[in-house]
C-alpha cells in the first residue's frame, strides 16, 4: 500500500510541473520524433521497353523488391522497436523506503544520432533539461525552463531526431497502482516500454531515464551512444544493455542511501527540491559513497527489433 501511495505521489508531482506532456501531451513520445529524409513510397521501373520503360523483372505487380533483403546490403530507412524494461528485483532495497524496496524507471527522453551521446558530456557539468529528468523524471522540463526534449531537438549538429517515451508507451507493468496498461509512470519491476524509430545506416541511438530511488542518478548509454546500423553492416538486433551505464548527474548531493532521503522522489515535496551540487556528469561506478547501486544489467535491459520495411 505504501508503494502505491509514493507511486501516486511521484506522478503528482511530476504533474505539478509537466501534467500534461508527462502524461501523454506528446502522444506516446514516437510522434515528437522529427526525422530528416522523405521516404520513396513510389514504385520503381527501368528504361528500355515499349513506351521508354519497363517493369523490374521478377516482381507480378511491378511493384520492387525491398533492397538488401535478400542480396547485397540494405537501405534505408528502416523501423527499430526499442524496448526498455525494468528487470531490477522488487526488493533490492529494505521495505522501508519510500520504494517498499523496488527500483522504478521513469518515461524519458531519446535522440538519433550520429556523433556522441549527445544528452551529456562526461566531466562537465549537466543541462538544465538532463537535471529535471535527474532529480524528477521530467523529461519536459521544470516549469518554465527548458526540458531534455527541447534541447536534442534543438541540436542542430549530430542529431537527426529526437523525442520522448511517455505513459502511453507503457507495454506491461504489472505494478501499476492504477490497474492498467498504458499505466502511470514510473515503472516498477516487470513492466516495460516499447516505441518505434527511424533509422538509417550510421546511426546510433541514446536516451535518459530516472533511476529510482535516487536524489540525480539517471540512466544513459555511453558516451559514443548505441550503434543501430553500422555503416558496412545491417541494423543491430537484439540485446544492447552492454551500451548503458548508471551516472550522477552532480545537480544535487546524494546525502541520504537511496530510499531514505527527504529529497529524493518519490519522497520529496517539489521536483527541483534539494541543495545544488554543482558537480558534473560522472559513472556512479567511480563514485566514492558507499551507497548499494545494482548492476546495471540487473535494473534495466534495453533491445532493438529492426524491421524489414518501415511501417504504414
Amino acid at each position: 500500500m505504501a508503494e502505491h501511495t509514493n507511486r501516486r505521489r511521484f506522478i503528482a508531482l511530476a504533474g505539478s510541473t509537466a501534467a500534461v506532456a508527462i502524461a501523454g501531451c506528446l502522444d506516446g513520445g514516437s510522434d515528437e520524433e522529427t526525422t530528416e529524409g522523405p521516404m520513396d513510397t513510389g514504385m520503381t521501373e527501368s528504361p528500355g521497353m515499349d513506351g521508354g520503360m519497363t517493369e523490374t523483372p521478377g516482381m507480378d505487380d511491378g511493384m520492387t523488391e525491398t533492397p538488401g533483403m535478400d542480396d547485397g546490403m540494405m537501405e534505408g530507412p528502416v523501423t527499430v522497436t526499442v524496448r526498455i524494461e525494468n528487470v531490477a528485483p522488487t526488493d533490492y532495497y529494505d521495505s522501508m523506503t519510500s520504494t517498499s524496496g523496488a527500483i522504478w524507471l521513469t518515461p524519458g527522453a531519446f535522440a538519433i544520432h550520429t556523433g556522441q551521446n549527445p544528452i551529456y558530456t562526461e566531466g562537465e557539468a549537466a543541462s538544465i533539461g538532463l537535471e529535471a529528468l535527474a532529480e524528477a523524471g521530467l523529461s519536459t522540463g521544470f516549469e518554465g525552463e527548458t526540458g531534455l526534449v527541447e534541447e536534442l531537438q534543438g541540436m542542430e549538429m549530430g542529431v537527426q531526431s529526437a523525442g520522448a517515451f511517455t505513459p502511453a508507451n507503457t507495454v506491461a507493468d504489472p505494478n501499476d497502482p492504477m490497474g492498467e496498461v498504458p499505466g502511470a509512470p514510473p515503472i516498477a519491476p516487470g513492466g516495460a516500454f516499447e516505441f518505434d524509430v527511424e533509422v538509417e545506416p550510421g546511426q546510433k541511438f541514446s536516451f535518459a531515464i530516472m533511476y529510482v530511488p535516487s536524489n540525480d542518478l539517471f540512466l544513459s548509454p555511453d558516451p559514443a551512444g548505441i550503434p543501430l546500423w553500422p555503416e558496412d553492416g545491417e541494423p543491430v538486433s537484439g540485446d544492447v544493455t552492454e551500451h548503458v551505464a548508471l551516472w550522477d548527474a552532480g545537480t544535487e548531493p546524494n546525502a541520504q542511501p537511496p530510499g531514505e532521503g527527504p529529497d529524493q522522489a518519490p519522497a520529496q515535496d517539489s521536483p527541483d527540491q534539494g541543495d545544488d551540487e554543482m558537480g558534473t556528469v560522472r559513472r556512479v561506478s567511480g563514485m566514492m559513497d558507499t551507497y548499494d547501486y545494482p548492476a546495471v544489467e540487473d535494473a534495466i535491459r534495453v533491445t532493438l527489433t529492426p524491421h524489414e520495411t518501415m511501417d504504414g
